[in-house]
């Protein structure tokens, strides 16, 4: 049961569903069933326990960025 993201033909609404097999997702917004599959990204998981990387450039100016917070 992967998750799946498209983009609807119709209405070019981008949304992401849970799909079982044999089943054919439709649109949220449009119930049309004319969709394209995204490409999904996976990313591996973070060396070191999972924290975030140390930001090189944690100052004032970066307050706003989560990476500062781990730094």
């Amino acid at each position: 049961m992967p998750i799946y993201g498209y983009i609807c033909n119709k209405c070019s609404h981008q949304f992401e569903t849970l799909v079982f097999s044999g089943d054919t997702p439709e649109c949220p917004k449009c119930q049309a069933t004319e969709l394209t599959q995204q490409l999904s990204l996976t990313a591996p998981p973070a060396k070191g326990g999972g924290d975030m990387p140390r930001c090189d450039h944690a100052s004032d100016r970066c307050a706003g960025c989560p990476a500062a917070a781990f730094s």
